[in-house]
C-alpha cells in the first residue's frame, strides 16, 4: 500500500464512521496510521492503538513521544513537558497534575491512573528534564490534587441542571466554590 492508499483508505474508514470523527490528518497519531497501514496492508484502529503504546494505565496510554488520555477525544502531554510547574500559593509544583485534576473526566478514581502514569514518564522521558529544575513539591501536588478533587465532588452535589441539560450556576454557589478552593490546606 503506497502513502497516498493508505491516506485513502483512513479517509474512507473515517467517512465510514468506523474510526472516531477527530482522526483526521491534524490527529496527533494520524501519520503513525498512514505508516501501520502502508506496513499491514489494512487498517485496525483497536491494533493499532495497541501497537504504538509502552504501556497503558487506565486511559493513560505512554508512547514513543507523548502520554495520551484516551477519553472520548485525545489529551496528548508530549514527552517534554512534564516538568512543567505552576506556583500555586507559594509551593512549587507539577503544573499538568493540577490542571487536569480542574477536568470534570477526572474525579477520585481516574486520578490514581494519572499520577501513575505521569509519573512513569517522568522517568521514562528523564532525558527531557530540564537540568536547572528546582525543587518540585510532588508531596504538595498530590495534595493540592486532592483537595481540588474533593471540592469538584461538593459542589457537583449541589449542582442543578435545567430542562435543556445547562448547567445553572449562580453567584452564591461560585462564591462557595472560590471559598473552598481558597481554603485548600497544605502539608
Amino acid at each position: 500500500m503506497t502513502e497516498q492508499e493508505a491516506k485513502n483508505h483512513l479517509y474512507d474508514l473515517w467517512q465510514n464512521g468506523e474510526i472516531p470523527n477527530n482522526f483526521t490528518e491534524d490527529h496527533s497519531d494520524f501519520y503513525k496510521a498512514v505508516n501501520y497501514a502502508k506496513k499491514n496492508n489494512k487498517f485496525d484502529y483497536e491494533d493499532f492503538y495497541a501497537s504504538i503504546a509502552i504501556i497503558k494505565f487506565g486511559i493513560w496510554q505512554v508512547e514513543s513521544d507523548a502520554l495520551v488520555g484516551k477519553e472520548g477525544h485525545d489529551y496528548i502531554i508530549e514527552s517534554s513537558r512534564f516538568w512543567e510547574t505552576r506556583d500555586y500559593n507559594g509551593h512549587l509544583v507539577w503544573d499538568w497534575l493540577i490542571h487536569l485534576a480542574k477536568k470534570s473526566w477526572i474525579n477520585k478514581e481516574t486520578v490514581k491512573d494519572l499520577n501513575t502514569a505521569f509519573f512513569f514518564c517522568q522517568d521514562y522521558f528523564r532525558e527531557n528534564k530540564p537540568k536547572n529544575l528546582p525543587y518540585v513539591s510532588t508531596a504538595q501536588t498530590l495534595n493540592i490534587q486532592k483537595h481540588i478533587l474533593e471540592v469538584q465532588e461538593e459542589m457537583e452535589k449541589t449542582e442543578t441542571t435545567s430542562e435543556n441539560g445547562i448547567v445553572e450556576v449562580d453567584t452564591e454557589r461560585l462564591l462557595k466554590y472560590r471559598d473552598l478552593m481558597n481554603s485548600i490546606k497544605f502539608v
